[in-house]
C-alpha cells in the first residue's frame, strides 16, 4: 500500500467520525495552550520585574535590616556612609498604609517617608512642584508629593493636565491635614503593584503619621556602575561591626542579585506551570490511545477483510498509526494558533504581561506529535497482529 493511499483512509476513517475526533483532539489542543500560555506569562512576568530593577539603575543597593532589635544606622552613620567615595547617596525609608481623603473621595495608598536622596537614588522626580527637601525634614512639615493615581481617585473631576493646579492643597492623611508640594512623575505598574498610588513625606513627618520609628530599609546609590563591589564592601562591613559580625541580621543587595533572584523564581515558577500544563499532553495522548483501541475493535471486521485480500502487517500498522499523529498533529497546531490569539488577547483585556517563546511553541509541538506516535503505536500494533480468520468470525 502507498503511503499516499493510507493516509486517504485514514483521513476518510477519521471524518467519518468528526465529533469523536475532536473530542480525542481537545485534550491536546487544551494541553498545547496551556504550555504556551503558561510560559509566555511566566516569562512575561520575569521580564517585567527585571525590567524594572534596570530602571532603578545597575549602581543601586538595597539594605534590608532583619533584625529585631532597635538597633539601626545612626545619623553619624549615615554621614560617614555617604563621605565614602564608594557611593553617591543614601536614602533611608519607612513605609506603610494610609486612608487619603479629599472631601467624599478617597483612596488607600502607600505612604513613602524618606529623604532629599531619594529623588537621584530611586530616579523618583516630581513633573510639577518640587520635591521633599532636608527643612521639611527638620521642621516635620506636613507635606508630600503625591502620584498621579491618587490623584485620579481623590480629584475625578480633574483632568490630568490641569493637576499643577493641585498643588498648595490640603488633603488629609489618617485624618491628618497633609498640603500636596509636588505632583510625581508616572512610573507605571509593576509587579509589585503600581508605582503611581502613592505619597512621599519627609522622613520625620511620616514617622509621626505612620507611628512607625523604626527603618528597616536604606535605598544606596553606588558612585557608579563600577563601584558597586566598593560599595557592598564597605555596607557589609560596617553592618557587621554594628551586629557582632551577625550577618544574619542585614542584607545588601545589589540590582544584578535582585534580578538574579527574582528570575530563578520567576523560572521556578513557569517550569512547575509548564509541568502542569503539560500533564494535560500526557492525558491527551491516553485520550488518543483509547479512542484508537475503541476505533480497532470496531473496524475488527474491516482490518479481516483487508488482510483477507492481500493487506499486509505494516499496512494496517501505518494507517492506525497515520490516524493517531494526523490526531495529534492536528491538535497542536490548533493548539498553538489559540495559545498564541490568547498571548495576543491577554495583555490587551488585562495588565499581565505575557512574552511568547517561539521555541517552546515549537517544542509543545513537536511533543505532541511524539504523543501521536507514542500513544498510537500500541493500538496500531494490535490491530496489525489480528489474525484476518478470528477478525472476519467477529460479530
Amino acid at each position: 500500500m502507498k503511503f499516499s493511499q493510507g493516509v486517504k483512509m485514514s483521513l476518510t476513517s477519521l471524518f467519518s467520525n468528526r465529533m469523536r475526533s475532536f473530542l480525542t483532539m481537545l485534550g491536546i489542543i487544551i494541553g498545547i495552550t496551556s504550555v504556551i500560555v503558561m510560559v509566555a506569562i511566566g516569562q512575561g512576568s520575569a521580564k517585567q520585574v527585571t525590567d524594572a530593577i534596570q530602571r532603578m539603575g545597575t549602581n543601586m543597593l538595597t539594605v534590608n535590616i532583619t533584625s529585631s532589635s532597635s538597633t539601626r544606622l545612626t545619623e553619624e552613620e549615615i554621614s560617614q556612609l555617604k563621605n565614602e567615595p564608594s557611593i553617591a547617596s543614601l536614602a533611608p525609608q519607612v513605609s506603610g498604609n494610609a486612608t487619603v481623603k479629599n472631601g467624599v473621595n478617597n483612596d488607600s495608598a502607600s505612604i513613602i517617608g524618606t529623604t532629599p536622596d531619594y529623588e537621584s537614588v530611586r530616579d523618583v522626580h516630581a513633573a510639577y512642584g518640587r520635591f521633599i527637601t532636608q527643612d521639611d525634614i527638620d521642621n516635620r512639615y506636613k507635606l508630600c508629593d503625591v502620584g498621579i493615581e491618587v490623584l485620579q481617585n481623590i480629584f475625578p473631576d480633574i483632568q490630568a493636565e490641569n493637576y499643577e493646579s493641585l498643588i498648595g492643597k490640603n488633603i488629609m492623611v489618617n485624618g491628618t491635614p497633609v498640603m500636596i508640594v509636588g505632583i510625581l512623575e508616572s512610573k507605571g505598574t509593576s509587579t509589585a503593584g503600581s508605582n503611581d498610588n502613592q505619597l512621599i513625606m519627609p522622613l520625620s513627618s511620616a514617622k509621626k503619621l505612620l507611628k512607625n520609628t523604626t527603618i528597616s530599609t536604606y535605598f544606596v546609590e553606588a558612585a557608579s556602575s563600577t563601584s558597586v563591589d566598593a560599595a557592598t564592601y564597605t555596607l557589609n562591613q560596617l553592618l557587621l561591626s554594628k551586629y557582632n559580625n551577625d550577618s544574619t541580621q542585614f542584607r545588601v543587595l545589589s540590582q544584578s542579585e535582585m534580578i538574579s533572584a527574582r528570575n530563578e523564581t520567576a523560572n521556578t515558577l513557569t517550569l512547575m506551570l509548564a509541568g502542569i500544563a503539560a500533564i494535560s499532553l500526557v492525558v491527551g495522548g491516553i485520550g488518543i490511545m483509547n479512542i484508537m483501541l475503541v476505533s480497532v475493535v470496531e473496524r475488527t471486521r474491516e482490518i479481516g477483510v483487508r488482510k483477507a485480500i492481500g493487506a499486509k502487517r505494516r499496512d494496517i500498522l501505518l494507517q492506525f498509526l497515520i490516524e493517531a499523529v494526523f490526531l495529534s498533529c492536528t491538535g497542536g497546531i490548533v493548539g498553538v494558533i489559540l495559545g498564541v490569539f490568547i498571548c495576543v488577547l491577554l495583555p490587551n483585556i488585562t495588565s499581565v504581561a505575557v512574552q511568547m517563546q517561539p521555541q517552546i511553541m515549537m517544542l509543545a509541538f513537536t511533543f505532541s506529535a511524539g504523543v501521536g506516535i507514542v500513544f498510537g503505536f500500541y493500538p496500531a500494533g494490535k490491530a496489525s497482529r489480528l489474525s484476518p480468520i478470528d477478525a472476519l468470525r467477529y460479530e
